[in-house]
């Protein structure tokens, strides 16, 4: 399977979160019900959430739900992805690479314009960028918008999912995990060949990958594979990405958002 395009770090949600969820998981409302009907694309850095709405308008919410609008109205109306790095926010729109640094409020193009064009998905480490192109091959960009490929033509071809946690990148690839260091340049699976057919979504925190599986369930598994279930089966039913910032897992439920300690 080709990956999918990780569109704005998307979190797309049905259905209402059930009383037994918040009281399983200690699930708790941030902010006013309904606040985050509108966002498409979100990043946790700094303490704070990073968004932007469907017209492209940027937005900083804090822990307490209270959030402010950042830049002109429908600045990043042309995103395609979204991801944290150093603090910063780094966009692909049109083929071409953005940094912006939110405490300042500024913004800048990185890099030729239309390098980026062929970009599925992007994920921040150790000071860089790491990209997977619609051909399956990796590149490692700098922040000042130098690339370099990594490995061989279409390596990644079957990369569904795209993660980064302790140094290695994290993929799931025909439904089995595996883990890539970037010092090396090795690659090993991680676990058993399978164990990941049904995960729908994916992000790393304290350590470990939570996942979310297309029933609902949610796992934690450590960097050797071992995987174990978070709360009751099925309870994110309605849930097809995760978010993480500050040892905190969030949701968004029906244009509202909700944080667990997991």
């Amino acid at each position: 399977m080709k990956m999918e395009k990780l569109l704005l770090v998307t979190l797309v949600c049905t259905a209402f979160l059930s009383p037994l969820l918040l009281n399983a998981q200690r699930w708790e409302q941030v902010g006013k019900k309904g606040d985050w009907a509108n966002t498409i694309g979100v990043v946790g850095m700094g303490g704070y959430l990073y968004s932007i709405e469907k017209d492209g308008t940027l937005f900083q919410t804090d822990k307490q739900g209270n959030y402010r609008q950042l830049g002109d109205k429908g600045l990043f109306d042309n995103a395609d992805l979204l991801v944290s790095l150093d603090n910063e926010i780094w966009t692909i729109e049109d083929g071409s690479l953005y940094q912006t640094i939110p405490s300042k409020a500024v913004w800048r193009q990185v890099g030729k314009t239309g390098d980026w064009k062929d970009t599925q998905g992007m994920v921040g480490l150790n000071g860089k960028l790491y990209s997977i192109e619609t051909s399956g091959t990796l590149y490692e960009t700098s922040k000042d918008g130098t690339w370099r490929q990594i490995g061989n033509d279409g390596e990644f071809t079957d990369a569904e999912m795209l993660e980064a946690m302790d140094g290695h990148l994290w993929t799931v690839e025909k439904g089995t995990l595996y883990k890539s260091n970037m010092k090396t340049l090795r690659w090993q699976q991680v676990g058993k060949v399978g164990d990941w057919e049904n995960t729908i979504a994916m992000v790393a925190d304290r350590g470990f990958l939570w996942s979310v599986e297309a029933d609902g369930t949610l796992f934690r598994t450590d960097k050797n594979g071992n995987y174990e279930q978070v709360g009751e089966k099925g309870l994110l039913s309605a849930v097809t990405r995760i978010i993480a910032m500050d040892n905190t897992l969030y949701v968004i439920e029906n244009g509202t958002l909700y944080r667990t300690k997991g």
